[in-house]
């Protein structure tokens, strides 16, 4: 037996052959240039004053994750007394508002970000672009829903 694998192994390895390297799926939300891009566009369509709190981010970050989290944020917001959502933390949304700082598309003032000038039209290009189309149906959905009261209220611990 142990001789009849050794031949196979030694037919296939005289033969020729080649490795080709593929690129790793990486899920686009965990891409930079796409968190970015989405950051900006929060800015310009779910912000007052271009002005957003770390907390108001990471809110519409996990709105925009899936559609369950729409439907819950949506529910609780209709119902304040009801079960509040479990908004998830999430780490490359800091680690792409770091980026957009050092890139000065924004800035960080005490708790808040900034949309720069620069970014605004950065922002405003993304907008025209046929790109992020289901994320801005929801963002003007719930725009009217984002005030800073009603993200607090979602961190509160009663």
């Amino acid at each position: 037996m142990k001789q009849s694998n050794e031949l196979i192994l030694n037919d296939l390895l005289t033969k020729p052959f080649t490795f080709t390297k593929r690129p790793e799926h990486l899920p686009c939300e965990m891409r930079p240039l796409w968190r970015c891009s989405l950051i900006l566009i929060i800015f310009n369509l779910a912000s007052k004053k271009s002005m957003c709190s770390l907390k108001k981010l990471h809110v519409i970050n996990w709105i925009l994750k899936s559609e369950r989290n729409v439907t819950e944020f949506e529910f609780w917001n209709a119902n304040s007394n009801g079960l509040k959502p479990e908004v998830r933390l999430d780490p490359t949304l800091d680690r792409a508002l770091e980026l957009l700082v050092s890139e000065n598309l924004i800035t960080k003032e005490d708790d808040r970000f900034i949309i720069s000038e620069r970014g605004n039209i950065v922002s405003e290009s993304l907008i025209k672009l046929d790109i992020f189309s289901l994320e801005k149906n929801i963002l003007q959905r719930i725009k009217k829903s984002m005030s800073e009261t009603n993200i607090n209220k979602i961190f509160q611990v009663k």
